[in-house]
């Protein structure tokens, strides 16, 4: 009866380890999934001179903001904080931290390489809830 016991021990022990170390890579490794709510985009354009142009924009869905924010929302919400810094009111609501912003547009751009040199911002807005950078790159497209 011992060795019957130490037998299905064994076996458990043996039909575990892998499922075990499956388990703990997984953890050990880097997340490469989407944060929930957060929705990335990454557009690139080469003119025919070899210009290198991008936009990246970056927007958090939440439960306040049932659909996704369009260009019409971007130029409302610059309109809106063009007139509240004219009358001197104080926007609402949460903008989106530069920081993390800017940490997530030069992840993006090393991880897909397409500034090697760094660029010049061409435009740039943060809103409630997002934001979006137009860029042209300094290294120009090598033919």
């Amino acid at each position: 009866m011992i060795t019957i016991n130490n037998n299905r021990r064994l076996g458990r022990a043996l039909c575990f380890a892998p499922l075990s170390l499956l388990l703990l890579a997984g953890c050990a490794s880097e997340s490469t999934a989407p944060i929930p709510g957060l929705s990335e985009t990454f557009h690139t354009e080469i003119a025919a001179n070899g210009a290198k142009r991008f936009t990246y924009t970056l927007e958090m869905r939440s439960p306040e903001l049932p659909r996704p924010v369009t260009r019409e929302d971007v130029n409302r919400a610059r309109i809106q904080r063009e007139t509240m810094l004219r009358t001197g009111q104080r926007p609402r609501g949460p903008r989106i931290d530069e920081m993390a912003f800017n940490r997530s547009l030069n992840q993006k751009l090393t991880e897909t390489g397409f500034c090697r040199d760094g660029f010049f911002e061409l435009d740039r807005t943060l809103f409630v809830g997002g934001g979006e950078v137009r860029g042209e790159c300094r290294d120009g497209a090598r033919r």
